[in-house]
């Protein structure tokens, strides 16, 4: 045993917010092959752990709270278990990863409890990830219809809801997509968890100072996102389009305006996605528009946000960033899954969690021996970076150099285990979606806005005009311009 005892490896588990949070991994391999301690947190989900009504009686965010909790509880108790207090890293996947992501903007809830942090195939800097609290109030509407109480005021309404037995609140509450909030200036009594949309509290550079290790796979949700016939025969012309779109109303819709969407205005949106991937030359074949769906998708939600956070991170603190795109040689492992699909999600965690090891096949089949190779470097390298900070300290033979602003490197984990460079890491969809992009929504926003409300001299704004052109092109040439010339975000040689 280490002089200081052995680190900690505290995971929150994938699934989601609103009670689907499966602990169906085990951690022996791990801990067997790399000699730490792994402890798995559960915690409050749905409306037991999620709920708010907009005010002190239920500011919202006690699963955060929970996790909170079990932190302070590990910091006081795990010497007893031969573990370090000193050396802890939180890690989770997927809404785990969210949560590691809130704890490192989360002041005082988790001050010195700990001291690295790994986040996997995590969306935190989406618009989604976290809430404004009203925007639950026709939820509390609903909610108090559902089970015969009294909306306002809320002590009565939380008086009501308290009496109702957990199980029937579980089963049949309303179906409610719960999950964290901003629960600035909801109490009096209690610090806010989450002050401000993380994105801000990014730029505000109010992240902890701790090492980081953070990634995703390469094609996160394309079992998601290709069902039925997409995923044998591919995506048509117009459906191609019509997903695109889908994706552009739901951003606008996320936006602080006026309910009434602006046609010009969403057409401007639509303009600037489809000149980052529409396929040039047009093509109608839909195989290579499946394929720059899927990438849209991935692009959007995983990659950018990932290299956005490691971008802030780095530049206070060791940062270590992979794309995975290692899929099993097991067959067995494979089922059902085309040839042409690459590492969906979850599919790290067969590695990271040694699977191979553990995981009975159907029909007796056996793991292939690569596929435990693999399993052996990836837990050394997430292992090494909870022990040392450095992913490959000890161990394996891999050079995985940190992260910084003038040299983003990617470790790219397939059969190499080689460095990013220009072939296989493209960082124009990263500055295209973390700078580009916010812009022309916050533009067409603004226009809508200006639009609705401001009479003939809104309407020369408006999307659809020429003037509204005019003015577009030219606030985002001289956006770009700025961009250009002051970011420091280089791609890697």
């Amino acid at each position: 045993m280490p002089t200081d005892g052995y680190s900690v490896l505290v995971t929150f588990p994938t699934g989601d917010f609103d009670g689907d949070t499966p602990f169906t991994l085990n951690p022996f391999q791990m801990v067997f092959k790399q000699k730490i301690i792994v402890v798995t947190v559960a915690y409050r989900l749905g409306i037991f752990g999620f709920f708010t009504s907009m005010d002190g009686e239920a500011p919202g965010n006690f699963g955060l709270m929970d996790q909170s909790a079990a932190l302070l509880w590990i910091k006081r108790n795990i010497r007893l278990f031969n573990g370090n207090e000193g050396s802890v890293t939180i890690m989770g996947h997927g809404t785990g990863a969210v949560c590691v992501g809130l704890h490192l903007m989360s002041g005082d809830w988790t001050d010195d409890m700990f001291h690295k942090a790994i986040l996997m195939s995590g969306s935190l800097l989406l618009d989604s990830s976290v809430r404004s609290a009203k925007q639950y109030a026709s939820s509390l509407d609903e909610l108090a219809t559902a089970f015969g109480c009294f909306r306002r005021p809320t002590t009565k309404m939380m008086d009501c809801l308290r009496r109702v037995d957990a199980q029937i609140l579980a089963e049949n509450s309303p179906p409610i997509d719960w999950g964290p909030v901003i629960d600035r200036g909801l109490s009096n009594t209690t610090t806010p968890f989450i002050s401000d949309h993380p994105n801000m509290l990014v730029h505000q550079g109010k992240l902890r100072r701790v090492p980081l290790l953070i990634g995703h796979t390469d094609m996160e949700e394309v079992l998601e996102l290709t069902m039925g016939d997409m995923l044998e025969h591919g995506l048509g012309a117009e459906m191609f389009e019509t997903l695109l779109g889908d994706v552009v109303m739901g951003d606008l819709a996320e936006m602080d305006f006026n309910e009434t969407l602006c046609g010009g205005n969403m057409d401007i949106v639509m303009e600037a996605v489809q000149y980052q991937y529409k396929p040039y030359p047009p093509t109608t074949d839909p195989v290579t528009l499946r394929r720059q769906y899927i990438e849209f998708a991935t692009e959007r939600k995983y990659v950018a946000p990932t290299i956005e956070l490691a971008m802030h991170m780095s530049q206070q603190a060791d940062t270590f960033v992979y794309r995975f795109d290692i899929k099993p040689r097991t067959a067995a492992a494979l089922k059902d899954i085309p040839e042409w699909v690459g590492v969906p999600h979850n599919f790290e965690l067969i590695f990271l969690w040694g699977l191979p090891y553990w995981l009975a096949l159907a029909d007796q089949m056996q793991w292939d021996s690569a596929d435990k190779r693999v399993a052996d470097i990836v837990m050394t390298l997430w292992a090494n970076f909870a022990k040392f900070t450095n992913p490959t300290q000890v161990g394996v033979y891999i050079r995985w150099e940190k992260f910084t602003v003038t040299e983003p490197g990617v470790l790219i984990i397939d059969r190499s285990f080689n460095m990013s460079d220009h072939t296989t890491m493209s960082f124009d969809a990263v500055k295209f979606w973390n700078h580009y992009y916010p812009s022309v929504i916050n533009f067409a926003a603004q226009c809508c806005n200006a639009t609705y409300n401001g009479g003939n001299r809104a309407a020369l704004l408006s999307g659809g005009s020429l003037v509204g052109s005019l003015v577009l092109a030219i606030v985002i040439l001289l956006q770009s311009f700025v961009y250009l010339h002051t970011t420091h975000f280089a791609s890697p040689t």
